[in-house]
């Protein structure tokens, strides 16, 4: 049975958005006209009557940092546990370079193009989004998208990424932060404390914050370790230094692209071992909670689901593409996206992960993972402070991620 998904991002996708036409509305520029152009709507759009308006809009994303996890460990966050929060849920498949991209162009997978961890480029073969973008010369053409942050200097605002010195430059950065200055500042309180010097220039700012920390943490060592716990405690130091000092009239939400599960060693389940496949060509892609398998021509991708789905059991779904693609989960899908996911779609249902034989050491000794169906996976917070802490900022969210597509 298809899993059904009531929520493919949208949300999330509507942040940056809503965030920016806040912005416009308290520097007195017109927020529907921002609106319009955020969507690519031919023309203004009657902004939400929940919005408030604002002075800066700062928005810190912290990779891997789930609603659930978060909720599991708010006694070691407790300025981010105080927020007023309210659960969203990520793109699918739920993976960083899918979800930021969502995040920076308002567009899901299934516009903008980067639709997984390891997908097919009709030229170059299976690459990742998240770093091999050689031999990609048209940055644009493979991420389809453009991002919003031009729209800043046509409010009068200074748009600012800031993130680690080495994502200064890079396919993605490029594909995602074209029209932002980018900042570098390596630990997480420098990143923070950045921030909150770019707002006290006196500009007005839009201003983003990336976080890897937590994820790194996760994969290494899982998201219930010593490690990642010690990363959450220094964001929230972080955080709280931040939010302290800055100026008024400044909004800030605190989001992420993914959450986690841990899946220790044992409960690695090798996929491409599977007799359902013993018959058939194939390449494997996508990641370990959700991998993308590119078969053969000719081969019909509905028996090879059925097949893998009695072999796999309750372990995981094997779902044909073109049906997941009606059923809404990467939003609408363009023709030249499409063949960039397998034909057949193995989602882990089981707190599993899905290996294979090819996979790194380093891959197959990672804990935490993500990327697939579950609550835990999909659910992220969107927790507002500052300025946007008491206002409909969240429900004017909802009501822009209606037109998100």
């Amino acid at each position: 049975m298809l899993p059904t998904v009531t929520d493919n991002g949208a949300r999330l996708a509507a942040i940056l958005p809503t965030g920016i036409a806040a912005l416009a509305k308290g520097l007195g520029a017109d927020p529907g006209a921002v609106l319009g152009e955020s969507l690519a709507s031919p023309g203004a759009i009657r902004p939400p009557e929940s919005l408030p308006g604002i002075r800066g809009f700062v928005l810190v994303v912290v990779d891997g940092l789930g609603a659930a996890n978060l909720r599991a460990m708010r006694a070691h966050a407790p300025v981010l546990a105080g927020l007023a929060t309210r659960r969203v849920e990520t793109v699918l498949p739920s993976t960083t370079a899918a979800a930021l991209t969502s995040l920076c162009t308002a567009r899901l997978p299934g516009s903008h193009g980067l639709i997984g961890y390891r997908i097919r480029h009709p030229e170059l073969g299976l690459i990742s989004p998240l770093k091999e973008w050689q031999g990609i010369d048209e940055v644009r053409e493979w991420q389809r998208a453009t991002p919003l942050w031009d729209l800043a200097a046509g409010i009068g605002a200074r748009a600012v990424a800031i993130g680690r010195p080495a994502h200064r430059s890079g396919g993605l950065t490029e594909a995602i932060l074209g029209g932002a200055e980018y900042l570098g500042a390596q630990r997480i309180e420098d990143r923070l404390a950045t921030a909150g010097e770019v707002l006290r220039g006196g500009d007005p700012a839009l201003v983003y914050v990336y976080i890897d920390e937590l994820d790194k943490a996760g994969h290494a060592e899982g998201w219930r370790s010593a490690l990642w716990v010690r990363r959450l405690e220094a964001l929230d130091a972080a955080l709280d230094d931040f939010l302290r000092t800055m100026p008024g009239g400044i909004g800030v939400a605190v989001t992420a692209d993914h959450g986690m599960v841990d899946v220790p060693p044992e409960r690695q389940v090798f996929v491409d071992r599977s007799a359902a496949l013993r018959d058939h060509a194939f390449e494997i892609g996508g990641e370990p909670r959700f991998r993308s398998l590119y078969l053969d021509p000719g081969v019909d991708p509905g028996a090879v689901a059925r097949e893998l789905s009695a072999d796999l059991g309750r372990q995981a779904w094997a779902v044909p593409r073109d049906e997941a693609i009606a059923a809404g989960w990467f939003g609408p899908v363009a023709d030249e996206v499409a063949p960039r996911l397998g034909e057949v779609l193995v989602v882990a249902r089981a707190q599993i992960a899905l290996v294979t034989s090819g996979d790194s050491p380093e891959a197959l000794r990672m804990i935490g993972q993500h990327g697939g169906l579950s609550a835990e996976e999909r659910g992220v917070p969107l927790s507002l402070a500052g300025a946007l802490s008491g206002t409909g900022f969240a429900s004017a969210v909802t009501a822009v991620a209606g037109l998100v597509g």
